[in-house]
């Protein structure tokens, strides 16, 4: 592997040398992704048609020089690329089309999270500046296209002779190569709602157990492949079909930078490139133990900023190995452009038609068994058109090949957990969908948590002696309480008051476009109506008494589409809060409604307020995690590593850890019968030892034998913990753990 290492930093730094038109100090971050929202739907009836959508997407300038950002039909400003993966049957795939990009056409420079904003005009993004395009916004067709028009790797694009030069339905001559803008806001409103839009088929959306993530990507000319680790974001969400519509709340996985490769659990991932002034290709491989000496290899490659493209997919294999099984799998349904494997010599080799080679911004899969554990390796892709750089990539992975590479892969799932959720929110993207006027919602405190309710609270009207608080567009005011007000998570004697809608326990926050992800990972956040409003004079005011504290918005016009909102928070120095709404013309951009106690807090999905409010809502600090087991180290011979029995329940004194060479492959053999609902177990149970339990998360140590006969050999592991009480026979288990040993 240090080999492996090496050859993938020397490729990366040659690149480094050879990039052509880097710009010293140029360097852009995406600093959130949220909001994948559905656009309409064609074809034929549901599950068998197709869905359109887009995200939101945030990003800023960390770097010490400013980012060009001028409209097409200029070249030079940033473009994003779109992902939608899904995570099933032990592959990741890609199930979105090769979709139209984004061109960015204006910056609107505010300070952010890349710091203070110098605001230099919207053509530049200035130093330390943000922006924020919402998922309308990304959705816009006047401003998406085609992905084959943008070179990955140097960030350029030729607005002569692009789609945008020649329309759709495309003109032909002299004006579809002038650069001069043909698209026109007639033609994309002619388009259907999907056209042109991230498009998945909605068949692929329906896969029971699935894990689902949607990605994006940054792309500016000029951007040094050192600065581009921050380029690449993805979030998890869950796909929900109801009423004939889709939508996509986020999950539990949180917004993380990087190839959405990352998100393949148990997926090893490298990353390499030809050498010279050409892109990335990101291999993530996953090899799954069949029994019998057998195993699977599954490998997602997820082409980066690879201009040229990838023709052949080469995985070494050892002379005495027999491969079979052969899978392949593409963002298209047409079975005539199929890539084609064969063993070649000591190589599986997966070779791409003309017509479809692995393009920039598409994951590809390919997949074999072979009757050999997995080794070190470097598999190679030969690239698929002629330019600068190799004819060839190698990326280290595992393959059935060399040494047996020792792993650890986790299986089955543990139990003893509970389900509860810590936020609420509902966030209506289409600000006419808005329905909360004139109603009102309640938290009451106890216990340390929130239980939501209808209550009882009224509306007050704003007394003589009322304060005002703050006015004007996206301002906010520090409001000092009477007492000191409980909160799930803390107290507060203070309140932040935006004009935007929502009420904070800290922080500053003036934002106008609301994103789950800023709601739940900011300050703890009540959101009455976070909206973009601009407030005059008197119209947020304040009443204040050591009994109830009130704030109330009063006829706040709506910043766009006309009309005003009325509603009312109220604190209790019990930490009860009640929200009264009057009067709500719903128009401009969407709106959240909610609370959260922040700071990361999982994300539960947008829950329909007015429809579920009457049967309540229990909120607590989070959900209780199952009993897990990790492993600190891969099981090497020779060395000793460490089996980590996780999410231990309070009041457990004593655990098992269960040691076998027999596998009881997922789901497992179910304890049920025995009084352990939910529990299940996956080993053979040939070694138990018992430990005492330190605390929520107790080591046991492993010590891999030193024995070279013995690499290759799968030991399996699961950890039980007795409790009384748990349940009926008063124990839990958790996952379980292949560790398949080896010499590196």
């Amino acid at each position: 592997m240090k080999q492996i290492a090496l050859l993938s930093f020397a490729a990366l730094a040659s690149s480094l040398i050879a990039q052509s038109n880097a710009v010293t100090g140029l360097d852009g971050r995406l600093s959130l992704i949220d909001d994948l929202t559905y656009y309409g739907r064609r074809g034929a009836a549901h599950p068998n048609g197709e869905v359109g959508m887009a995200m939101l997407n945030e990003m800023c300038n960390p770097g010490s020089v400013g980012i060009p950002w001028s409209a097409a039909m200029a070249s030079n400003h940033p473009v994003f690329g779109f992902l939608l993966v899904r995570v099933s049957g032990g592959r990741m795939e890609q199930i979105n089309d090769w979709s139209f990009c984004k061109h960015a056409f204006t910056s609107t420079n505010y300070s952010g999270a890349c710091g203070t904003c110098n605001t230099p005009g919207g053509s530049v993004m200035g130093v330390g500046c943000s922006d924020t395009y919402g998922a309308g916004n990304n959705a816009d067709r006047f401003w998406l296209g085609p992905p084959a028009e943008i070179d990955p790797w140097l960030g350029t694009w030729n607005p002569i002779g692009s789609y945008f030069d020649y329309g759709d339905p495309a003109v032909t001559g002299a004006s579809a190569i002038d650069g001069v803008r043909t698209l026109n806001g007639t033609q994309t409103n002619a388009f259907d709602s999907v056209k042109n839009r991230m498009t998945v088929r909605e068949i692929d959306l329906t896969t029971p157990v699935a894990q689902y993530f949607y990605a994006i990507q940054l792309i500016h000319r000029g951007e040094a492949v050192a600065n581009r680790g921050d380029n690449l974001a993805s979030r998890g969400c869950t796909p929900t079909y109801s009423g004939g519509s889709w939508s996509f709340p986020n999950n539990a996985n949180p917004m993380t930078l990087g190839t959405v490769l990352t998100r393949w659990p148990g997926a090893e991932v490298n990353v390499g490139q030809n050498g010279n002034d050409d892109g990335r290709f990101f291999v993530g491989c996953v090899v799954t133990p069949l029994g019998g000496g057998n195993y699977h290899y599954e490998y997602a490659v997820h082409n980066v900023d690879n201009n040229r493209g990838g023709a052949t997919f080469r995985v070494p294999i050892d002379a005495g190995a027999v491969a079979s099984n052969f899978s392949f799998g593409d963002i298209d349904t047409n079975a005539l452009n199929e890539w084609t494997a064969a063993r070649v010599g000591n190589e599986v080799v997966f070779t791409a038609p003309a017509s479809n080679p692995l393009n920039w911004g598409t994951i590809y899969n390919f997949g074999f068994d072979a009757n050999f554990a997995p080794g070190s390796g470097l598999v190679t892709l030969d690239e698929a058109r002629l330019g600068p750089g190799a004819l060839s990539v190698g990326v280290g992975a595992k393959v059935p090949s060399g040494s047996t590479f020792a792993q650890t892969t986790a299986a089955g799932i543990g139990c003893g957990g509970a389900n509860c959720q810590a936020s609420f929110y509902e966030f209506f993207v289409n600000a006419a969908g808005f329905d909360l006027a004139n109603s009102r919602w309640a938290l009451t405190f106890s216990g340390g948590n929130y239980t939501l309710s209808q209550g009882g609270g009224t509306f007050v009207a704003p007394s003589a002696s009322a304060t005002n608080i703050t006015a004007g567009d996206d301002n906010g005011a520090t409001v000092t309480l009477p007492f000191s007000l409980p909160y799930p998570g803390g107290t507060t004697n203070a309140l932040w008051v935006c004009t935007n809608g929502f009420v904070q326990a800290g922080g500053s926050d003036t934002t106008y476009t609301p994103s789950t992800g800023g709601f739940l990972s900011g300050a703890p956040r009540w959101a009455a109506l976070w909206h973009d409003l601009n407030a005059g004079a008197g119209q947020i005011t304040l009443d204040s008494s050591p009994s109830a504290v009130r704030i109330t918005f009063n006829g706040v016009p709506n910043y766009s589409g006309g009309g005003t909102a009325t509603f009312q928070f109220q604190f209790f120095p019990n930490g009860n809060v009640n929200v009264v709404y009057g009067a709500v013309a719903a128009a401009g951009n969407e709106y959240l409604v909610g609370f959260t106690r922040g700071n990361g807090a999982v994300d539960p999905g947008s829950w329909d307020i007015s429809a579920n409010l009457p049967g309540g809502l229990a909120l607590c600090s989070g959900p209780t995690p199952n009993l897990a087991l990790s492993a600190s180290a891969r099981p090497i011979m020779g060395t000793t590593i460490q089996l980590n029995t996780l999410n231990i329940p309070g009041g457990a004194a004593v655990g098992i850890s269960i040691l076998s060479l027999t596998e009881y492959p997922a789901p497992g053999i179910d304890l049920t019968t025995l009084g352990m609902p939910g529990c299940r177990l996956y080993s053979g149970t040939d070694i138990m030892n018992t430990f005492l339990v330190g605390g929520s998360t107790t080591s046991v140590p492993f010590t891999v034998p030193n024995v070279p006969s013995a690499s290759g050999t799968v030991v399996m592991n699961q950890s039980a913990v007795l409790k009384q009480g748990v349940n009926t026979f008063g124990a839990i288990t958790s996952n379980a753990l292949q560790l398949l040993l080896g010499i590196n």
